[in-house]
């Protein structure tokens, strides 16, 4: 009987046993944080059991379990997370932050790194910010979000962008980051491009090739100890740009549309046409008493029968020149337009064990809020990655742009005076925009006003685009050697064609009158090959954890460019170079350049407390000498973790930790042959035949500008809910290049040198909090601070110069002592209540006498103040009500100056009478309004009264409603329809700031020079998942 009891448990126990070895089984995903960015080091632990892992370095995981058993994934600085095992075998999981990113994953140079271990300075974007806005460039939405980081940008869509990381480090070379996407450099040089003073140039930003939506995060590299690694490119930061992956499982299919319109947001108050009649007449009634009356105005002023005389005088000079009509024209009206905006986004991505991939293709259509302005750009992309053995990954990411761009010369310049939004901006109401005998329906202005300068007539019937086409391409291979040794090598590859057209049409525009139309063609292309080896040891003992990397990059980078110039031009349907009746001239180019490099970084430390690294890159560059081709830049930096700290274990302190670093990083020139002598061909040539002429001073000892930088920062995490980071930063450039003054007898003013230093140095602070948190509201608040201070340190011989730019006499300067945007300036004292005259204070060396003069000439000149804001950053906030969200972001500057330089033309006291004004000339000074705020006018103005000086300078205080968003989280509806969004965003709704007309975050130099305003975007978007 027990044998048969115990045969029968014995059965019982191996029945058992093979159903629960049935159900159990490997479970596989990926663990990632809130912005798709895998986390290693995770722990996955069976509940209740000693089973467990951790996901490795791509934050992949494996562990055997049986359905109903529950995992718990657990991650220092998120919120746990538990997962009940299924009937499937892949479990991804997203691990949300408990506090603010204080140990987030980043991609740093040539790899990632957790937060906890990184000793540098560095800062993470999301995919959900970058994607914001009305814009074809991802790094506009930085702008509030990173400290550190100031963007002006054009309002032109896809124009230019300039971005600023810590200051400005240079003065004559760029002053742009470097740009590294999915670990290769991207080419952004913007020089390649049609037009000269006459035709001015579309302009275009390289980066709007990127479609943002494929984007995974972008992280900024702001201190050597993060970026040094990247060696003598990376003086002013780096932005290193990550695309989204595929992941194992069923495929993801994502649906987005938006659809939005856009107007300025600021517009200058002009005066009407009876207010333009009344100020014009004004004028020359005072220019007779000037000339006639031997300027006695009080006494004219007084008489009314002399008076009378003058004023109907005036009155008959005006209908000669304007006529007796009134056509009360709004030129900004005509030329402003509601801009739209729509895109369309389509990815997927999926993948199996050992293959994912991620696939997108996207449409976008952006109308301009100026007339015949506006993008379109087609792209699409595809990543791949397959692990082909255990010891062997494989990957390749393409991607593919077309933009098509319409865009004037209407960025500021002055284009031989006829730039369509300048112009529009300074004609007069007087004067009429239609004629229905004119060409194309537009009038053609008489003399007294500015012949051929209708500007809707420019742009209607002119022709003013760039087409880009971009193939950016990808492949690595990477090798597990033994298991703490890997070795990837990655092959990169970015060609573009560009193809710009810039034609005047006969009538209007520079190309009126006798050029009979104007044509300028160029056809450029770049391609560049970059390939890198990157082996890397990473291994723990006990306590001691080490991380090395050995590197070697080479890139090579050619250009190619022809342009061809003319006048006379014979049919403006077919715009090719065959067209040019008059050659003017043809030129081309080839421009090589190559970087070689090698690199290398050691990382330790000590029971996750103590950190130590170091790095080292040796660059050789074609740009210089063969005597100064090499430099050699390198940082060292560490980092404790104090809060682990036995001696420090204080309740509701979660999180301390310190960091420093010192290192040096380097600037090329933007030039390819800045060191060399070479001549250059002149199509136009001497007496009308071509020729050679000497083109450039060679400098053998050129080499690079080297940043010598400082940081010291400090992370905390307190009560959980509140975060703070802290960094003060010195960053030293010496040997800037600066084109410095020679001897005449070499035949040239200049010749690029080596000499100077600047400094750049401030703090950065950042603050995170969830004041409020439960199962159905959450509010999350963040905010950064800037605190900048920049200096020209060194000059040689201390030159003084005023910059050579756009804005014809300029009231900016370089100064030794000064900052690298200080204005120039005379000292504005008033008006003269006897004699209407602008006063001015005396300056000898800058400083004030005690003197006041009417006499500009004799005034003197004086520092007042710079562009740069002493503080600026950026307060964010974000709420979460079950399905609903709502956010905003204020960005604002304080301690800036902003110089209107437009007040030359439109505030200018009758300089050029022929322009319209602002109303703040309405009410100038006469015998009868004495206390008046506004000189004397007088047609022609020969006091010079509109001249640089701080009657014009302003306080760039502001605050910008920068972005808004509320959203509703749509729900899964079914098996195939995973859920979605539904939402509404506005972009530059509101701005306070002294200024009318003029956004401080458009203009980095603070100059206001009739940019193309800053739009103010709705948006209403859906996205779907399937």
């Amino acid at each position: 009987m027990n044998s048969k009891y115990l045969l029968m448990l014995t059965l019982f126990l191996g029945l058992a046993g093979q159903h629960a070895f049935a159900q159990q089984k490997t479970i596989t995903g990926t663990v990632t944080d809130e912005s798709g960015m895998p986390l290693p080091g995770v722990n996955v632990v069976v509940q209740n059991t000693n089973n467990g892992t951790q996901t490795n370095f791509d934050g992949e995981y494996s562990i055997n379990a049986e359905v109903g058993d529950v995992l718990n994934f657990s991650f220092i600085g998120t919120v746990p997370v538990t997962r009940t095992v299924g009937t499937s075998n892949t479990m991804d999981v997203i691990l949300k932050q408990s506090s603010q990113a204080l140990d987030e994953v980043m991609v740093v140079a040539y790899g990632s790194s957790n937060k906890r271990s990184f000793t540098g300075a560095a800062e993470t974007v999301s995919n959900e910010a970058v994607t914001r806005g009305a814009t074809a460039s991802f790094e506009t939405a930085l702008q509030g979000k990173v400290s550190g980081v100031n963007i002006s940008t054009s309002g032109q869509p896809g124009g230019q962008s300039n971005v600023q990381i810590r200051g400005v480090g240079s003065i004559s070379g760029s002053t742009q980051p470097l740009y590294v996407l999915d670990g290769v450099v991207i080419n952004t040089d913007s020089n390649l491009r049609a037009g000269d003073d006459m035709t001015g140039s579309t302009g275009y930003n390289p980066l709007s090739t990127i479609n943002s939506e494929d984007i995974q995060s972008i992280t900024v590299l702001k201190d050597a100890a993060a970026s040094s690694l990247y060696g003598s490119r990376a003086a002013n930061g780096v932005v290193i740009i990550t695309t989204k992956k595929g992941k194992s499982g069923e495929t993801e299919i994502t649906l987005g549309v938006e659809s939005g319109w856009s107007q300025n947001l600021t517009r200058e108050k002009l005066i009407n046409n009876e207010q333009f009649k009344d100020l014009w007449i004004e004028g020359q009634i005072n220019q007779y008493i000037q000339n006639n009356e031997n300027a006695e105005f009080n006494r004219v002023y007084g008489n009314s029968s002399l008076y009378s005389s003058y004023q109907a005088q005036a009155v008959s000079d005006y209908q000669d020149n304007y006529g007796t009509t009134n056509p009360n024209s709004d030129w900004t009206d005509a030329i402003y337009q509601t801009g739209g905006f729509k895109k369309y986004n389509l990815s997927a991505r999926g993948g199996s064990e050992n293959t994912s991939f991620f696939i997108s293709g996207n449409y976008l259509d952006q109308t301009g809020t100026i007339i015949e302005t506006g993008l379109k750009r087609y792209s699409g992309r595809l990543n791949l990655e397959n692990q082909a053995k255990d010891w062997l990954k494989l990957g390749a990411n393409l991607s593919v742009a077309k933009s098509e761009r319409d865009a004037a010369n209407i960025d500021g310049a002055y284009a031989g005076g006829l730039n369509p939004l300048y112009m529009a901006r300074v004609l007069p109401p007087a004067a009429p925009i239609y004629d229905p005998e004119g060409y194309g329906g537009y009038a053609n202005l008489p003399n007294a006003i500015e012949k051929n300068a209708n500007p809707i007539g420019v742009l209607k019937v002119g022709e003013y685009n760039n087409t880009e086409f971009r193939v950016r391409g990808d492949a690595f291979a990477e090798f597990r050697i033994l298991k703490p040794l890997t070795f990837k090598t990655t092959f990169g590859v970015d060609q573009q064609a560009i193809d710009e057209t810039l034609y005047d049409n006969k009538e209007f525009g520079a190309g009126g009158g006798i050029w009979n139309g104007v044509l300028n063609r160029v056809k450029s292309e770049i391609l560049q090959y970059t390939l890198s080896n990157v082996l890397t040891y990473n291994q723990n003992f006990d306590l001691h954890g080490f991380n090395v990397l050995l590197g070697q990059e080479s890139q090579v980078s050619k250009m190619n460019s022809i342009n061809v110039y003319g006048y006379d031009v014979l049919d403006s349907e077919l715009l090719s170079a065959s067209s040019i009746g008059t050659l003017w001239s043809h030129t081309g180019f080839s421009e090589n350049y190559s970087l070689l490099s090698y690199f290398s970084q050691v990382a330790y430390n000590f029971d996750r407390k103590y950190y130590l690294s170091s790095s080292f890159r040796r660059d050789g560059s074609s740009r210089f000498g063969k005597d100064a081709r090499w430099g050699t830049f390198w940082s060292v930096s560490g980092a404790w973790v104090a809060s682990e700290e036995d001696f420090l274990e204080i309740d509701n302190l979660n999180y301390l930790k310190f960091r420093g670093s010192y290192g040096t990083n380097g600037n090329l020139p933007p030039q390819y042959y800045a060191a060399l002598a070479f001549f250059e061909t002149d199509s136009k040539g001497y007496g009308g035949e071509s020729g050679l002429s000497y083109g450039q001073l060679q400098n053998p000892d050129l080499s690079w500008e080297q940043s010598k930088n400082f940081n010291f920062g400090m992370d905390l995490n307190i009560f959980r809910d509140i975060d703070l980071s802290v960094n003060y930063f010195h960053k030293k450039t010496e040997d800037l290049l600066l084109n410095v003054p020679v001897s005449s007898t070499t035949g040239f003013l200049t010749q690029l040198q080596n000499y100077g230093e600047m400094v750049n140095k401030g703090w950065e602070f950042e603050v995170g909090y969830t004041p409020f948190t439960n199962d159905n509201f959450t509010w999350r608040t963040s905010a950064n601070l800037t605190v900048l201070d920049n200096e020209i340190t060194k000059l040689k011989n201390n030159i003084i110069s005023t910059y050579s730019s756009r804005y014809g006499q300029n009231p900016l300067i370089i100064k030794e002592g000064e900052s690298i945007y200080s204005f120039y300036l005379r000292d504005y004292a008033g008006v003269n209540p006897e004699t209407g005259l602008a006063q001015y204070h005396v300056l000898v060396d800058g400083e004030r006498t005690g003197d006041i003069t009417t006499d500009a000439q004799n005034a003197g000149f004086g520092v007042f103040g710079d562009a740069l804001p002493d503080f600026q950053g950026g307060f964010f906030n974000e709420f979460y009500y079950k399905d609903f969200s709502f956010d905003f972001l204020f960005t604002f500057g304080l301690g800036g100056k902003v110089y209107d330089r437009t007040a030359f033309k439109r505030d200018d006291d009758g300089y050029a009478p022929q322009f319209t004004n602002t109303e703040a000339q309405l009410n100038p000074w006469n015998p009868n309004n004495p206390n008046a705020t506004v000189p004397i006018r007088i047609n022609g103005n020969p006091t010079f009264s509109n001249d640089v000086s701080t009657r014009h300078l302003y306080d760039s205080d502001y605050l910008k409603l920068k972005n808004v968003k509320l959203s509703y989280k749509l729900p899964a509806l079914w098996d195939t329809f995973k859920g979605g969004s539904l939402y509404a965003q506005g972009d530059n709704l509101l701005l306070f700031t002294e200024l009318d007309g003029y956004d401080p975050e458009a203009v980095v130099d603070g100059v206001n020079f009739f940019q193309v305003p800053t739009a103010r975007s709705i948006i209403l978007g859906l996205q779907l998942q399937f």
